[in-house]
Protein backbone atom coordinates (compact mmCIF):
# COMPACT_ATOMS: atom_id res chain seq x y z
CA UNK A 1 0.00 0.00 0.00
CA UNK A 2 1.42 3.21 -1.18
CA UNK A 3 0.20 7.16 -1.94
CA UNK A 4 1.02 6.47 -5.07
CA UNK A 5 -1.32 3.39 -5.37
CA UNK A 6 -3.97 4.94 -3.02
CA UNK A 7 -4.35 8.45 -3.80
CA UNK A 8 -5.66 8.34 -7.24
CA UNK A 9 -8.37 6.05 -6.71
CA UNK A 10 -9.66 8.53 -3.87
CA UNK A 11 -9.80 11.30 -6.27
CA UNK A 12 -11.46 9.00 -8.88
CA UNK A 13 -14.19 7.77 -6.76
CA UNK A 14 -14.61 11.57 -5.33
CA UNK A 15 -14.83 13.20 -8.73
CA UNK A 16 -17.21 10.75 -10.01
CA UNK A 17 -19.51 11.06 -7.31
CA UNK A 18 -23.38 11.07 -8.51
CA UNK A 19 -24.40 14.24 -6.32
CA UNK A 20 -22.03 16.18 -8.46
CA UNK A 21 -23.44 14.68 -11.68
CA UNK A 22 -27.17 15.75 -10.35
CA UNK A 23 -25.63 19.50 -9.45
CA UNK A 24 -23.93 20.19 -12.42
CA UNK A 25 -27.26 18.30 -14.79
CA UNK A 26 -29.34 21.33 -13.01
CA UNK A 27 -26.21 24.11 -13.72
CA UNK A 28 -26.59 23.66 -17.40
CA UNK A 29 -30.26 23.02 -16.91
CA UNK A 30 -31.22 26.86 -14.99
CA UNK A 31 -27.86 27.96 -16.41
CA UNK A 32 -26.04 28.38 -13.20
CA UNK A 33 -22.79 28.59 -13.10
CA UNK A 34 -22.00 28.81 -9.16
CA UNK A 35 -23.20 25.31 -8.79
CA UNK A 36 -20.88 24.27 -11.38
CA UNK A 37 -18.34 25.69 -9.17
CA UNK A 38 -19.73 23.23 -6.11
CA UNK A 39 -18.81 20.37 -8.11
CA UNK A 40 -15.60 21.54 -8.95
CA UNK A 41 -15.34 21.75 -5.09
CA UNK A 42 -16.54 18.38 -4.17
CA UNK A 43 -14.47 16.90 -6.73
CA UNK A 44 -11.13 18.86 -5.41
CA UNK A 45 -11.60 17.47 -1.93
CA UNK A 46 -8.02 16.43 -1.61
CA UNK A 47 -6.01 19.38 -2.29
CA UNK A 48 -2.21 19.45 -2.33
CA UNK A 49 -1.63 19.98 1.42
CA UNK A 50 -4.26 17.11 2.02
CA UNK A 51 -2.59 15.20 -0.48
CA UNK A 52 1.22 15.62 1.80
CA UNK A 53 -0.39 14.58 4.85
CA UNK A 54 -2.14 11.62 3.47
CA UNK A 55 1.46 10.41 1.87
CA UNK A 56 2.76 11.60 5.36
CA UNK A 57 0.19 9.09 7.19
CA UNK A 58 0.34 5.86 4.76
CA UNK A 59 4.52 5.97 5.03
CA UNK A 60 3.68 5.91 8.78
CA UNK A 61 1.08 2.98 8.03
CA UNK A 62 3.92 0.57 6.17
CA UNK A 63 6.18 1.26 9.38
CA UNK A 64 3.52 -0.33 11.65
CA UNK A 65 5.50 -2.38 14.54
CA UNK A 66 4.85 -6.20 14.31
CA UNK A 67 1.61 -5.96 15.39
CA UNK A 68 0.05 -5.58 12.30
CA UNK A 69 2.15 -8.48 10.74
CA UNK A 70 0.41 -10.74 13.07
CA UNK A 71 -1.84 -13.28 11.09
CA UNK A 72 -5.84 -12.18 11.27
CA UNK A 73 -8.66 -14.24 11.51
CA UNK A 74 -10.68 -14.75 7.53
CA UNK A 75 -12.81 -11.94 7.07
CA UNK A 76 -16.94 -12.92 6.51
CA UNK A 77 -17.08 -10.56 3.40
CA UNK A 78 -20.64 -11.99 2.34
CA UNK A 79 -21.64 -10.82 6.12
CA UNK A 80 -19.93 -6.99 5.07
CA UNK A 81 -21.91 -6.93 2.31
CA UNK A 82 -25.66 -8.05 3.74
CA UNK A 83 -25.09 -5.68 6.68
CA UNK A 84 -24.50 -2.41 3.95
CA UNK A 85 -27.49 -3.79 1.76
CA UNK A 86 -29.59 -4.15 5.26
CA UNK A 87 -28.19 -0.66 6.08
CA UNK A 88 -28.62 1.09 3.18
CA UNK A 89 -32.14 -0.32 2.46
CA UNK A 90 -33.05 1.00 5.88
CA UNK A 91 -31.50 4.79 5.51
CA UNK A 92 -32.82 4.74 1.61
CA UNK A 93 -36.80 3.75 3.61
CA UNK A 94 -36.88 7.12 5.76
CA UNK A 95 -34.63 8.85 3.56
CA UNK A 96 -37.46 8.31 1.13
CA UNK A 97 -40.49 7.86 2.48
CA UNK A 98 -43.64 6.69 0.42
CA UNK A 99 -45.26 10.09 1.14
CA UNK A 100 -44.13 13.28 -0.57
CA UNK A 101 -42.19 15.59 1.32
CA UNK A 102 -45.75 17.94 1.62
CA UNK A 103 -47.82 15.53 3.17
CA UNK A 104 -48.91 15.87 6.77
CA UNK A 105 -46.28 13.96 8.80
CA UNK A 106 -45.59 13.07 12.75
CA UNK A 107 -44.57 16.38 15.22
CA UNK A 108 -40.89 17.39 15.27
CA UNK A 109 -38.97 14.92 17.78
CA UNK A 110 -40.67 11.76 17.58
CA UNK A 111 -38.32 9.49 17.65
CA UNK A 112 -38.10 7.69 14.45
CA UNK A 113 -39.64 9.98 12.64
CA UNK A 114 -38.30 12.74 10.05
CA UNK A 115 -39.40 16.36 11.28
CA UNK A 116 -42.94 17.86 9.43
CA UNK A 117 -43.04 20.04 6.33
CA UNK A 118 -45.54 21.61 4.48
CA UNK A 119 -49.04 19.63 4.70
CA UNK A 120 -51.25 19.31 1.22
CA UNK A 121 -53.85 21.94 2.24
CA UNK A 122 -51.68 24.94 2.75
CA UNK A 123 -52.20 27.42 0.23
CA UNK A 124 -48.79 28.33 -0.85
CA UNK A 125 -45.91 26.12 -1.12
CA UNK A 126 -42.53 27.92 0.47
CA UNK A 127 -38.98 26.78 1.17
CA UNK A 128 -37.73 26.97 4.76
CA UNK A 129 -39.60 23.85 5.85
CA UNK A 130 -37.94 22.18 3.30
CA UNK A 131 -34.50 23.56 4.19
CA UNK A 132 -35.27 22.45 7.76
CA UNK A 133 -36.19 18.63 6.79
CA UNK A 134 -32.90 18.73 4.74
CA UNK A 135 -31.08 19.71 7.62
CA UNK A 136 -32.92 16.86 10.09
CA UNK A 137 -32.22 14.40 7.34
CA UNK A 138 -28.41 15.42 6.56
CA UNK A 139 -27.77 15.25 10.32
CA UNK A 140 -29.38 11.85 10.61
CA UNK A 141 -27.86 10.51 7.68
CA UNK A 142 -24.22 11.55 8.95
CA UNK A 143 -25.14 9.50 12.17
CA UNK A 144 -25.73 6.31 10.63
CA UNK A 145 -23.72 6.32 8.21
CA UNK A 146 -20.81 7.44 10.47
CA UNK A 147 -21.74 4.33 12.75
CA UNK A 148 -21.79 1.38 9.99
CA UNK A 149 -18.28 2.98 8.55
CA UNK A 150 -17.19 2.44 12.36
CA UNK A 151 -18.29 -0.80 12.17
CA UNK A 152 -17.02 -2.03 8.70
CA UNK A 153 -13.66 -0.50 10.51
CA UNK A 154 -14.05 -2.91 13.69
CA UNK A 155 -14.84 -5.53 11.37
CA UNK A 156 -11.28 -5.23 9.18
CA UNK A 157 -9.36 -5.10 11.92
CA UNK A 158 -9.95 -8.25 13.11
CA UNK A 159 -8.44 -9.23 9.20
CA UNK A 160 -5.14 -10.18 7.83
CA UNK A 161 -2.08 -7.55 8.30
CA UNK A 162 -3.20 -5.35 4.94
CA UNK A 163 -6.90 -4.78 5.84
CA UNK A 164 -5.51 -3.48 9.82
CA UNK A 165 -3.24 -1.00 7.35
CA UNK A 166 -6.22 0.03 5.23
CA UNK A 167 -8.35 0.25 8.57
CA UNK A 168 -5.85 2.97 9.80
CA UNK A 169 -5.94 4.55 6.65
CA UNK A 170 -9.74 4.92 6.58
CA UNK A 171 -9.64 6.37 9.91
CA UNK A 172 -6.77 8.72 8.81
CA UNK A 173 -8.87 9.47 5.70
CA UNK A 174 -12.05 10.28 7.82
CA UNK A 175 -9.80 12.88 10.00
CA UNK A 176 -8.74 14.48 7.03
CA UNK A 177 -12.10 14.81 4.60
CA UNK A 178 -14.72 15.04 7.35
CA UNK A 179 -14.44 18.96 8.15
CA UNK A 180 -14.47 19.67 4.10
CA UNK A 181 -16.81 17.23 3.40
CA UNK A 182 -19.24 18.73 6.20
CA UNK A 183 -18.91 22.53 5.10
CA UNK A 184 -19.71 21.42 1.56
CA UNK A 185 -22.44 19.59 1.86
CA UNK A 186 -23.91 21.88 4.21
CA UNK A 187 -24.12 24.02 0.93
CA UNK A 188 -26.05 21.24 -0.62
CA UNK A 189 -29.51 22.48 0.96
CA UNK A 190 -29.35 26.34 -0.23
CA UNK A 191 -28.43 24.86 -4.13
CA UNK A 192 -31.86 23.00 -3.58
CA UNK A 193 -33.85 26.20 -3.03
CA UNK A 194 -32.42 27.42 -5.95
CA UNK A 195 -34.15 24.49 -7.71
CA UNK A 196 -37.06 25.24 -5.91
CA UNK A 197 -37.05 28.58 -7.37
CA UNK A 198 -36.87 27.16 -10.43
CA UNK A 199 -39.98 24.90 -10.47
CA UNK A 200 -41.65 28.07 -8.75
CA UNK A 201 -40.84 30.55 -11.83
CA UNK A 202 -41.93 27.73 -14.13
CA UNK A 203 -44.94 27.10 -12.45
CA UNK A 204 -45.45 30.95 -12.70
CA UNK A 205 -44.85 30.76 -16.27
CA UNK A 206 -47.75 27.85 -16.83
CA UNK A 207 -50.26 29.73 -14.93
CA UNK A 208 -49.94 32.43 -17.52
CA UNK A 209 -51.12 30.38 -19.86
CA UNK A 210 -53.51 27.88 -18.14
CA UNK A 211 -54.45 30.21 -15.40
CA UNK A 212 -56.48 26.59 -13.67
CA UNK A 213 -52.95 25.46 -13.03
CA UNK A 214 -52.86 27.78 -10.01
CA UNK A 215 -54.84 25.75 -7.92
CA UNK A 216 -53.04 23.91 -5.41
CA UNK A 217 -54.19 20.72 -5.51
CA UNK A 218 -52.49 20.02 -9.02
CA UNK A 219 -49.31 21.53 -7.50
CA UNK A 220 -48.24 17.87 -5.77
CA UNK A 221 -50.16 15.74 -8.52
CA UNK A 222 -47.79 14.36 -10.96
CA UNK A 223 -46.86 17.13 -13.54
CA UNK A 224 -47.20 20.00 -11.14
CA UNK A 225 -44.67 21.73 -9.76
CA UNK A 226 -44.22 21.24 -5.60
CA UNK A 227 -44.06 17.41 -7.13
CA UNK A 228 -41.18 17.73 -9.53
CA UNK A 229 -39.54 20.06 -6.72
CA UNK A 230 -39.83 16.71 -4.09
CA UNK A 231 -38.71 14.53 -6.43
CA UNK A 232 -35.49 16.74 -7.20
CA UNK A 233 -34.96 16.62 -3.74
CA UNK A 234 -35.34 13.03 -3.05
CA UNK A 235 -32.79 12.60 -5.49
CA UNK A 236 -30.47 14.82 -3.93
CA UNK A 237 -31.01 13.13 -0.92
CA UNK A 238 -29.94 9.95 -2.26
CA UNK A 239 -27.05 11.20 -4.15
CA UNK A 240 -25.79 12.72 -0.96
CA UNK A 241 -26.28 9.05 0.70
CA UNK A 242 -24.39 8.20 -2.50
CA UNK A 243 -21.15 9.82 -1.62
CA UNK A 244 -21.56 9.47 2.08
CA UNK A 245 -21.31 5.87 1.65
CA UNK A 246 -18.23 5.83 -0.71
CA UNK A 247 -15.70 5.25 2.27
CA UNK A 248 -18.06 2.07 3.31
CA UNK A 249 -18.38 0.49 -0.46
CA UNK A 250 -14.44 1.05 -0.31
CA UNK A 251 -14.28 -1.24 2.85
CA UNK A 252 -16.56 -3.53 1.74
CA UNK A 253 -15.09 -3.88 -1.74
CA UNK A 254 -11.31 -5.08 0.33
CA UNK A 255 -12.97 -7.74 2.40
CA UNK A 256 -14.31 -8.72 -0.73
CA UNK A 257 -10.88 -8.77 -2.76
CA UNK A 258 -9.25 -10.72 0.07
CA UNK A 259 -11.64 -12.83 0.70
CA UNK A 260 -11.41 -14.07 -3.04
CA UNK A 261 -7.55 -13.92 -2.14
CA UNK A 262 -7.56 -16.37 0.12
CA UNK A 263 -10.36 -18.64 -1.41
Amino acid sequence: MTGNSVSPPVRQHVGQARLIRLLQDWAQAEAEPARLDVAERLSGWLGAMDTVTLDGALQSIEAYPGRTRQAGAPLDAAALEQRLHRATLDITAWLTPSVPASAALPPRGQRGQPPAATTADEPEATYPPYYQRYLDLQKRMDQQVGQLRAEMRQALSRGVPAMRQLVALDAVMEQLLTPRAQKLLASVPVFLERRFAYWRNAHQRQVAQDPSAAEPARWRAPGGWVHAFEHDMREMLLAELHLRLRPVLGLVEAARNEHKQHT
